[in-house]
């Protein structure tokens, strides 16, 4: 006599996630756009220039999912399981800027004072965008 299954599907979730994979990919892709922003960011990181804030939010764009994605495909994610591996993208990352964005001055000495508050809102589109990729990725036929 056969058991009925429930109307969960499992189809995709027998592959184990490599969550310390993300993880630590949200902790160097962290370190080194922390790294440049502190070391470059006053180049390209111009709160009061329009084109430099469209350039830099449009950068985030075009750049993250590509990334996103190719970690995905990297360790083979299934489509049901990229939102786990985005959220384990984002927030280490989310956690380690709420300190950078506190402590602004100390991390950004390069920067305007002024110019937390866009860093603040560049940095929640990053990681919105990255969260977006997982779902929007997670609807994908194999």
């Amino acid at each position: 006599m056969q058991t009925a299954k429930s109307g969960i599907n499992t189809v995709g979730r027998n592959k184990q996630i490599s969550y310390g994979f993300f993880l630590f990919m949200s902790f160097m892709i962290w370190l080194v756009a922390t790294l440049i922003i502190r070391f470059w960011g006053e180049i390209f990181f111009i709160p009061d220039s329009n084109l430099s804030m469209v350039a830099s939010f449009l950068f985030s764009l075009l750049f993250l999912p590509p990334l996103a994605y190719s970690l995905f495909a990297w360790q083979n994610i299934e489509p049901v399981q990229r939102k786990d591996a985005a959220i384990c993208l984002a927030i280490p990352g989310m956690l380690l800027d709420a300190l950078t964005t506190y402590f602004f001055p100390y991390f950004f000495p390069n920067l305007p004072d002024g110019a937390n508050g866009v860093f603040g809102a560049w940095l929640l589109w990053g990681y919105a965008i990255v969260l977006i990729t997982g779902i929007f990725t997670s609807q994908w036929k194999k």
